[in-house]
């Protein structure tokens, strides 16, 4: 196949777009970026690079232009596959993207979503949660396909350190659990409580002392699983609302890829998960308590640390490719068929 690839930038598009490209490409088919490079400052879009492909890859909030683009390469014979990760209908204002549509109400953003997955042979999205939310407003055609880490990720080093070390990857977005759960007051009492304990967040900032807190703002994708490899546990609280439930479990992904173990809400993608992909769930009112024991049995993490990663080595995409294969060579038959 010649496949055309045309996203929004976004973290994400690594899981959803460059992973299962580059898998794709290894199995013998041509990918076409519809981008001047893959970088978030610079890049681009040119759809008229979209001519001649045999299926395009969408991903997420495309802009008009690259819409219009998307209908012409499908009007000359090109199938096409729409894919997204988050419900944008209940975005948080806290997001970053809420806030980069100029107050554009989130049902508005979520419309503009469904107009484009009408155009699509076949839509794909990271969560049952999420598909059946196509679903409900007549999109007859969604494919679940989680997140899976890149070929080799479940390989990442770990760092040593002195001391204990809590991380947090946590987009901007993220500043809507602050208000519901206690994340910022458990870390402030475990700092006072140990005093080998430090925190680290990447992306959202929570105030803490700067002597025994670091928070970088960005971290390029590639660099992930160096910081996450000197955690000695991740966290990932979740508050329960409706955005929340139909993300992706990714995050635990990233966690397990490099030993770490991790302590999660169970809200959405991580009800379900527990000690057998290496961490465990925490109630609102019991990450104090989740945490302290955690900081205090070093070989209860690493058995957890071990179980992460030995989780993380089946949530490749090289077991998932094939699905992203599939979905692709099912548009262009249903394209077909339309004559």
């Amino acid at each position: 196949m010649r496949i055309g690839a045309i996203c929004e930038w976004k973290v994400n598009a690594h899981y959803r777009h460059l992973i299962p490209l580059a898998a794709l490409r290894e199995r013998g088919h041509e990918v076409v970026y519809a981008t001047e490079g893959i970088d978030e400052h610079d890049a681009r879009s040119r759809p008229e690079l979209l001519r001649g492909c045999d299926v395009i890859l969408g991903y997420r909030a495309l802009e008009p232009h690259e819409v219009k683009g998307v209908v012409t390469a499908v009007q000359r014979g090109a199938a096409f596959v729409w894919d997204t990760d988050d419900d944008l209908s209940t975005l948080p204002r806290e997001s970053p993207y809420y806030r980069r549509s100029g107050g554009l109400h989130a049902q508005r953003i979520f419309a503009q979503t469904v107009k484009t997955a009408r155009e699509a042979h076949v839509v794909t999205a990271s969560t049952p949660a999420l598909a059946e939310r196509y679903r409900s407003v007549g999109i007859a055609r969604v494919e679940t396909i989680d997140n899976h880490l890149a070929s080799g990720a479940a390989s990442a080093r770990r760092r040593g350190h002195d001391g204990v070390v809590i991380g947090w990857t946590a987009g901007l977005e993220h500043a809507s659990e602050l208000p519901r759960i206690p994340v910022v007051e458990t870390l402030r009492q475990l700092l006072d409580a140990h005093p080998q304990v430090r925190v680290e967040t990447l992306g959202l900032q929570l105030g803490l002392p700067p002597e025994r807190y670091v928070h970088r703002a960005e971290v390029s994708f590639g660099k992930l699983q160096e910081h996450i490899g000197a955690w000695d546990v991740g966290i990932a609280p979740l508050a329960d609302i409706a955005f929340n439930r139909t993300r992706s479990n990714v995050k635990l992904k990233e966690y397990a890829s490099a030993g770490t173990p991790w302590l999660a809400s169970p809200i959405g993608p991580y009800a379900g998960l527990g000690e057998r992909q290496g961490g465990r769930l925490v109630a609102d009112d019991g990450w104090f308590d989740a945490l302290d024991d955690l900081i205090a049995h070093r070989f209860a993490r690493g058995r957890l640390g071990r179980r992460a990663r030995a989780w993380a080595k089946t949530q490749t995409i090289d077991g998932a490719v094939a699905r992203w294969e599939s979905v692709l060579q099912e548009a262009i038959v249903r394209r077909r068929e339309q004559g």
